[in-house]
């Protein structure tokens, strides 16, 4: 049950971090946006008032009463003409600089006011950004005739200081919502593992007590059949004894798998011999139904797991293969190796087109529950085989083609 209380705290930490990513990513989008059209405006009026800022009395403010988010985001005062750093480029129409305007910024000499013209004639948009510069280009004829260069830096600066302290206290945040939630996910999932405990405890519980009762009945039956006693309800009656004596095991199976796997358990095993091993005693069974049985096995495929679990796993897919396998079909064995583990796949040809496979590892599922009456079948047996493949870190899948369908999956050792 820990692993439910830390995949919780998983999910609320990728929560939490996915919001605050998506806040912090919008705030950047809007502060840039903002920083943007508002150098934007100011290289506007620079460029309509002959390369300068005009004094507040001489400026039309209609031009710089723009909209955005619903309000003016652009302050032209009897400070705008002194606190303004900006300078200008001529160029003719071969890209060559003609002159540099540098009255109204000191932090540029015209070496590096040379070396960021060209940048910005490299950028084919109209306005952009050079470092902290943003600059817009005025055009004759198609041709760029001037480039007005904005100093940026207080608000790139004051940018990039609300940014950080954002990011700073989002990863605080974070941090702190994620030990609150650890801290208080040991209470809210206690219930769960009391009740989940208790699942266990009782269908081990009732497996065990379920299993002297049926083995006396059995007994009892084989008895009478011993005796001379032959009829159809003495024979059912040993049939269902069976048939629930595999269903007791198969809840027991079920019960230890969700219990954590430990790994000194393991052991080196070769695929290729046990799944022959496996699959061997399987052949009276096909050949009644004159079934046709292939296995491409790669050697020497050698990998460390839970012997016993993957001799359930095998059995569980070439007993459900042998089940439902059609008269005169096909069941088909691919084993090879793969990076870290060792891929598998069983396919056997079907009576019915299509089949759905998509609860086919759900609990006590049963895709024809008349046919599965048949064939003995709880539904328990292809979600033991995916617990299995779960606890090896690998993965399972069924996919069915017209009349045939495959398990196939990969298992690490």
């Amino acid at each position: 049950m820990g692993k439910l209380r830390w995949r919780l705290v998983g999910i609320v930490f990728s929560s939490v971090v996915a919001v605050f990513a998506i806040m912090n990513l919008l705030l950047i989008f809007c502060l840039r946006t903002y920083n943007n059209d508002q150098a934007d405006q100011m290289t506007q009026i620079i460029r309509e008032n002959d390369g300068t800022v005009p004094q507040l009395e001489d400026f039309d403010k209609k031009l710089v009463k723009k909209q955005i988010f619903g309000g003016n985001y652009i302050e032209f005062n009897e400070e705008s003409a002194f606190r303004t750093r900006y300078f200008c480029v001529t160029v003719n129409s071969d890209k060559q600089i003609l002159s540099v305007d540098m009255d109204h910024i000191a932090a540029v000499d015209e070496k590096k006011a040379v070396r960021m013209t060209k940048i910005a004639l490299f950028v084919k948009k109209e306005v952009g950004n050079v470092g902290n510069y943003r600059f817009r280009k005025e055009y004759s004829k198609g041709k760029v005739t001037d480039i007005i260069f904005l100093d940026c830096k207080e608000n790139q600066e004051f940018y990039q200081l609300v940014v950080t302290l954002t990011v700073s206290v989002s990863i605080l945040l974070t941090m702190l919502i994620t030990i609150i939630f650890i801290i208080a996910s040991k209470r809210v999932v206690r219930p769960f593992e009391v009740n989940s405990q208790r699942q266990k405890q009782f269908i081990t519980d009732a497996s065990h007590e379920l299993k002297t009762p049926l083995s006396i009945i059995s007994a009892n039956a084989e008895v009478l059949q011993y005796k001379g006693e032959q009829n159809e309800w003495l024979q059912n009656i040993v049939d269902q004894t069976k048939r629930m004596g595999k269903l007791i095991n198969q809840l027991l199976v079920l019960a230890k798998l969700d219990e954590v796997q430990e790994k000194n358990d393991r052991q080196d095993v070769n695929m290729k011999e046990l799944v022959e091993k496996v699959v061997e005693p399987f052949d009276e069974v096909l050949e009644r139904k004159n079934v046709k049985l292939v296995t491409e096995l790669e050697d020497n495929l050698q990998i460390r797991v839970n012997r016993e679990q993957m001799e359930q796993l095998i059995t569980i897919l070439m007993d459900n293969a042998a089940k439902y396998v059609s008269e005169g079909g096909e069941i088909i064995w691919k084993l090879a190796k793969v990076h870290r583990g060792i891929s598998f796949s069983v396919t056997n040809t079907t009576a019915q087109e299509n089949v759905d496979t998509k609860h086919l590892f759900d609990r006590f599922y049963r895709n024809d529950s008349s046919r599965s009456s048949k064939t003995g079948g709880h539904g328990i047996g292809l979600s033991i085989a995916k617990k299995i493949v779960d606890a090896h870190k690998g993965n399972i899948t069924a996919k069915a083609e017209g009349k045939t369908v495959t398990f196939s999956g990969v298992i690490q050792g």
